[in-house]
């Protein structure tokens, strides 16, 4: 994949390009679009899911199991079946692909006036088919901080459990009878043992089971994966794709949502249907209407949710009025709260007799192709290094020492060729073209994963195929405290780099560079090279009440309007720490069986 200026370091907007392939992967990359069902004119449906991403997959599969019901997703992307989605290792792939909206944020003063990518799934199954599988709920003290009542962690506990379907089998933390498939990471590789090793000597202790809430989420160990038998269970393979064909059930591809419809009654204001786009802005304008006391479910994340909203109506009334939007609600939380995940890595170039060591020389040869080995290993077992993102090892710290961990940190048993993560690859790109070879290294990725700052989305225009302004606002929390957790994480990157675990193996720091050794040169190159490391959330948050600068209730409907809710990652009040797949997957459940009930 190839970009104009990535990093945005000189202030200009990059321009994504498709991501480059090479012979073995395109081989086994095959695509098979699965046939949906088209909206039937003048059909009315109890249900319009908008956006057939991880929530919405949830939602289409308990709503259409009433036979009675009639459902309706409508997904912007494509409605298909990828190798390159199932295959983990294809996620080098995905970024800024067919597949990706490659949304950038506004202009990042506080960034060096750098323009940010955002990777969000553009398919059926949403982020779900091109995240980094990790399997993460946070802590029982995420849940019980949002402060909304009815989503503690006692009340959400049951509800996780209820989605789960852990290798591990049925336990007090875990469950083994849901659609949502995880289980331990099926590559090895004889540099976790390295990484383990160097953690215990900076003091962190193992961690079995990152998401058993009876003891901290600090500490080292093995990331469980939302994958199954080392294919990428994302929701349209395990919840949409095995109910395809229940007659009740349509999903439509290709559909830009425009807006959600209303109708003022005697009761109020309710949403009576929504108006959509086949193909983009030069094709079918179409429309899809409710039944009596029918619902449409926004689910178009955390970045489209809010947008379609304000499209339709509901959001700050200067920001409509500014756009001549007719006001439907005014509520100002609409955008508000946005909050992600930052990011920054650490690599370090090992000797070069220990470089046959890395995932990328188990993966390709001397040429940039796929090894035959590792192709067969997983076509035949799905095992080896085609069986993984990349980093399912890490650890949790609290870089005060004491509370909740606010450091992520991913292990990768490989080189990052670019300080940007997503730039890596396309640096491969560039040596792909050069006949040369991935070099060997490892890479620590550092994310404050209980972040303080919070941004915003809002319109660019009133045009619905207009991309929306993304402020993601990275390091703008006062107190600086997600910079300090970034420092610190370059820190402990370093300190274990220069373990006895790490002594023989290692050549040389390359990021940041032996030269970055002042506080002040570490927060400029964090300013430098931050990037997202994907789980926004928080923009369309739930509440108790309209004063409260909520979006949505505790049951996730839109305050003030009847028949519509939010129903993804954008109702989420505080960003857990950890991935976010797994809360979003857990709300969706729990909403789907209050609509049953």
């Amino acid at each position: 994949m190839k970009e104009i200026c990535s990093s945005g370091r000189h202030g200009l907007r990059p321009q994504p390009r498709s991501p480059l392939r090479t012979r073995s992967v395109r081989r086994v990359s095959r695509s098979r679009t699965v046939r949906p069902t088209r909206c039937d004119a003048g059909k009315q449906y109890d249900y319009v899911v908008v956006g057939g991403g991880t929530a919405g997959c949830v939602l289409a599969n308990r709503l259409s199991a009433d036979e009675s019901k009639n459902v309706l997703v409508l997904e912007a992307g494509p409605v298909k079946s990828d190798m390159t989605v199932k295959t983990p290792a294809g996620i080098v792939r995905l970024f800024k692909s067919a597949f990706d909206w490659n949304l950038y944020t506004t202009r990042q003063t506080q960034l060096d006036d750098r323009y940010l990518y955002l990777a969000r799934g553009k398919l059926i199954g949403g982020s779900s088919c091109t995240n980094a599988t990790l399997y993460h709920r946070g802590t029982a003290e995420d849940y019980d901080n949002w402060g909304v009542e009815g989503w503690g962690s006692k009340d959400v506990l049951e509800w996780f459990k209820k989605v789960e379907a852990n290798s591990r089998g049925e336990s007090e933390v875990h469950g083994a009878n849901g659609f949502m498939s995880v289980e331990d990471p099926r590559y090895s590789n004889r540099l976790f043992e390295n990484f383990f090793r160097a953690a215990e000597e900076v003091g962190l202790k193992e961690n079995k089971d990152f998401n058993d809430w009876r003891h901290s989420q600090e500490g080292y160990g093995n990331f469980q994966v939302t994958q199954d038998k080392g294919v990428r269970a994302d929701m349209f393979t395990n919840a949409l794709k095995p109910v395809l064909g229940r007659s009740n059930l349509d999903v439509q591809g290709g559909a830009i949502t425009t807006k959600v419809v209303f109708e003022e009654g005697a009761g109020g204001t309710k949403a009576v249907g929504v108006e959509y786009a086949l193909g983009g802005i030069d094709g079918a304008k179409e429309s899809a209407s409710l039944a009596p006391g029918g619902e449409v479910l926004m689910c178009a994340g955390a970045i489209h949710s809010p947008s379609i909203l304000m499209l339709s109506g509901i959001g700050p009334k200067s920001t409509l009025e500014n756009l001549d939007i007719p006001v439907v609600a005014d509520l100002e939380g609409v955008g508000q709260n946005l909050q992600d995940h930052p990011a920054c890595l650490s690599a370090f170039k090992l000797k070069p007799q220990y470089e046959s060591w890395c995932v990328t020389d188990h993966v390709y040869n001397n040429h940039g192709g796929i090894r035959k080995r590792a192709l067969l290993n997983y076509l035949l077992f799905k095992r080896g290094p085609l069986a993984t993102t990349g980093c399912d090892r890490g650890a949790f710290v609290s870089t005060t020492g004491s509370g909740q961990p606010d450091l992520q940190m991913r292990f990768t048993a490989g080189f990052a060729l670019d300080p940007d993560g997503v730039s890596a690859y396309v640096r491969f790109g560039e040596l792909l073209e050069q006949g040369e070879k991935w070099p060997g290294g490892v890479t620590f990725q550092n994310i404050a994963c209980r972040p303080k700052s919070k941004g915003s989305v809002t319109l660019s225009s009133d045009d619905p195929f207009a991309s929306p302004k993304i402020n993601i606002g990275y390091l703008t929390d006062p107190e600086g405290e997600d910079a300090r957790v970034l420092r610190e994480g370059l820190k402990l990157s370093r300190k274990m780099a220069s373990s006895e675990a790490w002594g023989k193996y290692l050549e040389e720091e390359r990021f940041p560079g032996a030269d970055k050794a002042s506080d002040e040169a570490l927060d400029q190159y964090v300013r430098d090279t931050l990037h997202s490391a994907n789980a926004v959330v928080g923009s369309c948050r739930m509440g108790v009440e309209k004063g409260d600068g909520s979006v949505v209730d505790p049951e996730l409907k839109v305050h003030g309007i009847e028949g519509l809710r939010v129903v993804d990652a954008s109702v989420i009040p505080v960003i857990p720490g950890g991935q976010t797949g797994a809360p979003v997957i857990m709300l969706a459940d729990r909403i789907a069986s209050k609509l049953t009930s």
